[in-house]
């Protein structure tokens, strides 16, 4: 995954109908060797508004796989991907419909209302759940993508935080980057998905807390 110069990138990419689209490569290796490949893996927020200008960009982008991580609770009220011509979906869900049950869903978030103490809990129920998941990407990289090859794919859950987070920490920490770094670009989510505010008071609702609370826990911490 890494390579001896970076090249110069927006790390953002405006993808029509997408949040918190951005590239994951370009940042420098610790030991000071090299960098990681861009334009080979992106993250980002689901892609069920996708628009016909947002496809082609993901065409333009060389897009050959979609790895979601959402569950069949979020793409009922979300909506699937649409159909592109080369890529392909790959379902990748690690939580069950029944974690999604209300009992469920309280216990999961009450970790993120416990700040940043709360945060490592919940990640650590989601690398358990996702692990199998998270290898399942890392063969498809290993086996499709190449030094030489110019295809990417995209990771990516609801608000593309979470989940997708994770996995990016881990393929950044295995491929030698500052956990520094990884925290910033952790970060970057803060800044590339907001929730519209009906979905947060829906949330608000389900969990008995107030839209502020939501509003805090689905930023980074």
């Amino acid at each position: 995954m890494g390579q001896h110069v970076s090249v110069v990138i927006p790390r953002w990419i405006d993808v029509e109908g997408v949040m918190n689209f951005r590239d994951v490569g370009g940042w420098p290796i610790k030991d000071g060797s090299g960098y990681i490949r861009e334009r080979i893996i992106f993250r980002c927020g689901h892609l069920a508004g996708i628009t016909p200008k947002g496809i082609e960009t993901l065409k333009r982008l060389n897009v050959i796989a979609v790895f979601d991580f959402r569950s069949e609770p979020e793409i009922e009220r979300q909506g699937h991907m649409p159909d592109i011509h080369g890529v392909t979906h790959v379902p990748s869900a690690m939580f069950t419909k029944a974690d999604y049950s209300p009992a469920a869903m309280a216990s999961r978030w009450k970790g993120y209302f416990e700040g940043p103490y709360g945060f490592p809990k919940v990640y650590s129920v989601i690398l358990e759940k996702g692990a199998p998941y998270y290898r399942k990407i890392f063969l498809h990289l290993l086996q499709n993508h190449s030094i030489h090859s110019n295809k990417s794919i995209i990771v990516h859950c609801t608000a593309g935080k979470d989940r997708t987070g994770i996995f990016c920490m881990l393929l950044l920490g295995l491929c030698g980057v500052d956990d520094e770094i990884i925290a910033n670009e952790y970060g970057l989510s803060s800044l590339g998905y907001w929730e519209p505010e009906e979905e947060l008071q829906r949330k608000a609702v389900h969990l008995n807390v107030t839209v502020d609370d939501v509003r805090i826990v689905t930023s980074a911490p």
